[in-house]
């Protein structure tokens, strides 16, 4: 079989593929990773692959002025997101410039939202590499709107991966005013086009997902987040109780690491009797400013995967990628959201009791250092950490995934 796989715009919206992409290829299929030529690095590095297509755009540049900051939870998602409707799909969360307090700007993706223009730079080549080389099957991730144009142009199933908590039931979409155009330059409308695939592929288990209009079909998270290289200061347990701080990479690609306020929440941690261990992009690491003795300030590679086996907790923005991967190694959590669908995924994190968050205004020194406290010790935080661990790696691997797309494939060629 011959499996196209499509990313966009950020590197961490293509890591969630990676574990179903290494399966399928490992079992004998030919994948390609097709997606704008920036992301060629991170495709490669991970053993598969790429396909430079479109152009690129710059993330910050399209996205920075329109993500929004977070809301009360009142307005941070709309009240029936229990009962989505089959047109909800990924977007921009908020398309709106330096929003007030008490703006109500509804999160949609709209024709000029950053999504679109993503998906309009890598469309027209998409579609011309899957007539050439074929695809019996195409995979997309959340935000993706190429994809399924492509393989409804292509005539070709489609499977949507999600990479964390469906956050699209909190967003708009007219997918007249937003598809439309894109599927007329292939004699197509907008009904033709399903964001969803014939089958979506869902990582996160129950109570962290959220119901959904088509139920997906369950695939265990593996974590991956990029090349990495151990550290001999990982090659034994931590003295003490290890706290890993992070700001994840998209803060970083939309120029806005400094809404987190690092520094401070950093020093707050080391306030406590722990080990703290910062990964940020080497972009954030100048703006920390001196640091307290407990804390180690990570200079080369190092993924998430490897450093949080070793950690009572985690400390970060609320990124999917962060929090799955952190989920699915049954370490206990803290967010503190900042943008876009962060609030989101704290407030599913919350449900399974498996991790809190706390809003920016109350997110001060004396609460933070209590809370990663109470993270760290061996109370009903670190047992429900464990029983989503749990829930985790109960769902099948990716590679017992693969026999289901392989015959969703050829039920189609026949």
């Amino acid at each position: 079989m011959r499996i196209l796989l499509s990313t966009w715009g950020w590197r961490s919206h293509f890591y969630g593929l990676v574990p179903l992409a290494w399966a399928l290829q490992a079992a004998g299929h030919e994948v390609r990773v097709a997606s704008h030529p920036s992301l060629v690095p991170a495709i490669s590095s991970a053993g598969l692959a790429a396909v430079p297509l479109g152009v690129d755009l710059d993330f910050a540049e399209a996205f920075a002025g329109r993500i929004g900051a977070v809301g009360a939870l009142d307005r941070a998602a709309p009240t029936d997101r229990a009962a989505p409707t089959d047109q909800a799909a990924p977007a921009d969360r908020a398309e709106h410039a330096d929003p007030e307090p008490d703006d109500a700007v509804e999160p949609a993706i709209t024709p000029d939202g950053g999504v679109v223009r993503f998906a309009d730079a890598l469309l027209d080549d998409l579609v011309g590499f899957g007539r050439s080389w074929r695809p019996d099957l195409m995979v997309w991730e959340p935000f993706n709107l190429a994809a399924p144009v492509a393989a409804a142009a292509l005539d070709v199933p489609g499977v949507l991966h999600l990479w964390g908590p469906d956050s699209s039931v909190t967003l708009r979409l007219d997918p007249d005013s937003v598809l439309g155009p894109l599927a007329d330059r292939f004699g197509l409308t907008a009904s033709d086009v399903d964001l969803a695939g014939v089958m979506t592929l869902d990582p996160v288990p129950p109570p962290m997902q959220v119901p959904t209009a088509r139920p997906g079909r369950p695939i265990r998270f593996v974590p991956y987040n990029g090349p990495a290289v151990l550290p001999s200061w990982l090659h034994h347990p931590a003295g003490r109780p290890r706290v890993c701080v992070t700001a994840g990479t998209m803060m970083a690609g939309v120029g806005l690491s400094d809404r987190l306020g690092l520094p401070r929440v950093i020093r707050a941690v080391a306030g406590l009797d722990v080990e703290v261990v910062v990964l940020v992009e080497r972009a954030q690491q100048t703006g920390l400013g001196p640091l307290p003795g407990n804390v180690r300030l990570v200079d080369a590679p190092l993924a998430l995967r490897l450093v949080l086996p070793t950690c009572a907790a985690l400390v970060q923005q609320g990124g999917a990628g962060t929090t799955m991967t952190a989920l699915s190694l049954g370490v206990p959590q803290l967010i503190l959201p900042q943008v876009s669908d962060q609030h989101f995924n704290g407030e599913r994190l919350a449900a399974t009791g498996a991790g809190t968050w706390l809003t920016p205004e109350r997110a001060g020194d004396d609460a933070l250092r209590e809370l990663v406290g109470e993270l760290i010790g061996d109370g009903h935080w670190r047992e429900s950490a464990a029983l989503m661990r749990d829930r985790v790696r109960a769902m099948p691997a990716p590679a017992e995934v693969v026999p289901t797309l392989v015959a969703l494939a050829e039920r189609t060629r026949i």
